[in-house]
């Protein structure tokens, strides 16, 4: 067998044997969209000067908290601009993952 065949076959070999690749990724970090749905959901919990309480397990608060991935209430910290820090308290945005998971 000529040596571009045996090239030719072994592709073909490692392609039909290889494993398949995922269709669904899971989303390994939270992204932009994830904390502006947060910030408008839980507003009146974690707006500066705001009474502090906390949501029900089934408020739209926690809905938002729960699409969160592993509901990492710090990614969502990480990404706040300044202008949102100065806005929002990041204790409180940290307590709303303990909060929604009861």
């Amino acid at each position: 067998m000529q040596p571009q065949a045996l090239a030719i076959l072994l592709l073909v070999v490692c392609a039909m044997v290889s494993p398949h690749p995922v269709i669904g990724v899971k989303r390994g970090r939270c992204e932009n969209e994830d904390k502006n749905r947060l910030l408008k959901a839980c507003e009146r919990f974690i707006k500066v000067g705001h009474a502090k309480e906390s949501p029900h397990n089934h408020s739209p608060c926690c809905a938002a908290v729960h699409t969160v991935p592993g509901h990492d209430m710090q990614c969502i910290v990480d990404l706040l601009t300044e202008k949102e820090r100065k806005e929002h308290e990041q204790a409180s945005i940290m307590v709303l993952q303990e909060a929604c998971d009861d």
